[in-house]
């Protein structure tokens, strides 16, 4: 037998390769400093998914090292065990820990398979190692029906590096497999706004985009589709100016065979709104104000390349904005599905939507089988479609989807492998010893970034896991659902619930302000699909840049409602018993508002003109004219102004203006005044009679003497 072992290695050995590091051949020569052992990181995978067949197996090992130092020449060494893994736990501790199982190669029970020296690792560096296994000769093909453990050790030192993988052997005698579901989700990354903008959609949909990414990784599988409307919306509301790349995106989507459901409108967080106390899911009601009817002159998506699987909502007439569904149209698509984020559905999320089905279609609620206990927990497949108190749901394998959810966003293919390997684990325990025409039901959960072939990896596994056949939604509603128990909701984010309680708040101190607007929509609507994005389940995995959001959002919030008020005033001076008195309104909104200037006087002493409706135009100051009369000839008095919405609202907070009444001033001016009148006119009178006596003084000491003969007598004797 140990014979037998030998030549088996030395055949190994001859086929194992190793792919180099991308640096120069001398690097590898090994430092005088011999890197620790912790520096070294190492993964093992078989391929295939992990599943033993007739064929060659191959195993891929990665050994990289950190340290600034290089690691000394070493063996790696692959081994398996004779000892199966039968359950989930027994699986997951091994892979999370191998020495917990023993080092492999120790036990009797443990076969080594291949080794291959390594002439040592640069710092910094990382070395790939493939090697072909024939089952038969290595005696895989012995071993019963089972998951074993797969370990790979860079045996440098006194503590060796040790990788831990998984293979499966099937059961080839059993009954054909039965169904699987495997629901992915179409999302946008986490955004601060209410719809993605033009350029955004520009990027995204663009091949290498996201959105392009993962619509090309779902198309030609059966995956079932759980689709944010957030985005389709984005679409269509910038009408014939939408992108190129986003309309032809829409129309793919629209055109997939793929069963489907929507998300939330931004794919918001449920549980958080229920934790919140929120009777209701969140909705937008309208999204008008995003669109323009310039852009609706003509019909804004092309005809898709094939014929959708399902008839769309109709395109409105040239120059009419889309309603809301219309806009929100993801396709054919199963209404009252809802999908809360992994780890937050427990059984008070689920009794909180139980109502909440739409057009005598009943919720259903899709929840983990970790949340579950009775005929569909503990990783049995009998009941993918269950019930509870009353609730349908949808129960998905946690421990298969966390492994292709790991695969769907692994940064290298040995990673990658890995998890699917440990998904084809777990997907066989899951199906050994039930009925295994019982439909499964996996996820390949939401993701941050994820390349579109690694998702497209982890797709194409999880339809055939166990042998399986994937099939849509309806299929697995169908039948008589299992009764299950489910746990407590797990306890909510406090930040999240807070940061929601804040948003409704804000929410309910706009739609108050927004009462002094034509169209409240053009703040209200927006506000609503900003909240929602900013409850999107995106964030969950990115905590600081969510506080930092909200933080933007609360005073962002802050900044509209101080938009409009009233232009501080300095002290008044009055000097006459009525008069006008001019006050300024700033209106800082794009659009224009109408507002009534409400004047209170402190006293009896004023009387004002209580209510001045006002007309302020959009970005400008507007002047406003208060008639003020006063009772008294000389006090001090104030004025209260308050700007309120034509419903009475108030609108930002109330300014005190101090006046000084001095109206007695009026008298003694108007006495002046005549007295000053009166001098004049006196003036006048006696500067025009001295004028009139110099005058007549003048006329006489001009007058010519009378002439005389020289007898001495008049002219005229």
């Amino acid at each position: 037998m140990r014979a037998g072992l030998a030549a088996l290695v030395a055949a190994a050995a001859l086929v194992f390769a190793a792919v180099p590091a991308a640096v120069p051949a001398a690097a590898v020569v090994p430092a005088a400093t011999e890197a620790p052992s912790d520096a070294l990181q190492i993964a093992v995978a078989a391929g295939g998914n992990g599943v033993v067949t007739a064929e060659p197996l191959t195993v891929t090992v990665t050994v990289t090292n950190s340290a600034d130092s290089a690691a000394t020449a070493a063996d790696v060494v692959v081994a398996v065990s004779r000892t199966a893994l039968t359950t989930d736990a027994a699986v997951k501790s091994w892979l999370a820990d191998p020495s917990s199982e023993g080092a492999l190669g120790a036990p009797a029970a443990d076969v080594e398979i291949a080794r291959e020296a390594v002439p040592g690792i640069a710092a910094h560096a990382s070395r790939t190692l493939t090697v072909t296994v024939d089952p038969a000769a290595a005696g895989l093909t012995e071993l019963a029906p089972g998951v074993y453990p797969l370990a790979a050790t860079y045996a440098t030192g006194s503590d060796p590096a040790v990788a831990a993988g998984v293979i499966v052997v099937p059961d080839a005698a059993a009954d054909p497999s039965g169904p699987i579901g495997v629901i992915v989700p179409i999302t946008a990354p986490a955004l601060t706004a209410g719809l993605l903008t033009a350029e955004q959609l520009a990027e995204l949909t663009a091949p290498g985009g996201a959105l392009r990414d993962q619509l090309d990784a779902v198309t030609g599988t059966a995956a079932i589709l759980a689709v944010d409307p957030a985005i389709p919306a984005a679409i269509r509301v910038l009408g014939s100016s939408a992108p190129a790349t986003a309309q032809q995106w829409l129309a793919d989507l629209l055109a997939l065979p793929n069963s489907r459901f929507a998300l939330q409108f931004g794919d918001a967080d449920l549980a958080t709104q229920i934790a919140a106390g929120v009777g209701a899911p969140l909705t937008v009601s309208t999204l008008a104000p995003y669109m323009s009817a310039d852009d609706f002159a003509a019909p804004a998506t092309p005809t898709p390349a094939t014929p959708p699987a399902s008839t769309p909502t109709p395109a409105p007439e040239p120059g009419t904005l889309p309603t809301l569904a219309a806009l929100l149209d993801i396709g054919e698509a199963r209404s009252a599905v809802y999908w809360p984020a992994t780890g937050t559905a427990g059984s008070g999320v689920v009794a909180a939507l139980r109502d909440r089905g739409v057009d005598e279609v009943a919720a259903v609620t899709l929840v983990p089988s970790d949340e579950v206990s009775g005929a569909a927990g503990a990783g049995s497949a009998t009941a993918a479609w269950a019930q509870s108190d009353g609730a349908g749901v949808l129960v998905y394998d946690a421990e298969i989807s966390a492994a292709l959810h790991e695969a769907s966003a692994a940064p290298g293919s040995v990673t990658q492998a890995a998890a699917l390997a440990a998904a084809s684990a777990y997907a066989h325990l899951a199906t050994s010893g039930t009925d295994r025409t019982a439909p499964l039901l996996v996820t390949v959960d939401r993701a941050a970034t994820r390349t579109g072939e690694a998702l497209r990896t982890a797709l194409t596994a999880a339809s055939s896991l166990a042998g399986r056949t994937a099939v849509d939604l309806d299929t697995l509603v169908s039948g008589t659902p299992a009764a299950v128990t489910l746990a407590a909701d797990a306890e909510p984010d406090a930040d999240r619930v807070a940061a929601l309680t804040d948003f409704l708040q804000g929410e309910g101190d706009l739609a108050s302000f927004a009462t002094i607007l034509a169209d409240p929509t053009v703040l209200t609507a927006p506000e609503r699909a900003t909240v929602l994005q900013l409850l999107g389940n995106a964030w969950r995995e990115a905590p600081v840049a969510f506080a930092d959001a909200v933080t933007q959002h609360q005073a962002a919030t802050a900044t509209t409602l101080d938009a409009v008020g009233i232009v501080p005033v300095s002290d008044i001076t009055l000097l006459a018993t009525a008069a006008p008195l001019t006050f300024t309104v700033r209106n800082d909104l794009a659009w224009p508002v109408s507002l009534v200037l409400i004047t209170t006087p402190g006293d009896p002493r004023l009387r004002v003109q209580n209510s001045t409706p006002i007309e302020a135009g959009a970005a400008q100051n507007t002047r406003v004219k208060v008639p003020v009369e006063a009772r008294v000839g000389s006090g001090e008095s104030t004025l209260t102004l308050q700007l309120r919405s034509p419903t009475m609202i108030a609108i930002g907070p109330s300014v005190p203006v101090a006046v000084a009444v001095r109206a007695e001033w009026e008298s003694v001016g108007i006495v002046v005044m005549v007295t000053l009148v009166a001098a004049m006119l006196v003036a006048g009178v006696v500067r025009t009679v001295l004028r009139l006596r110099r005058r007549a003084a003048a006329e006489r000491t001009q007058e010519p003497e009378r002439t005389q003969d020289p007898e001495g007598t008049d002219a005229d004797g």
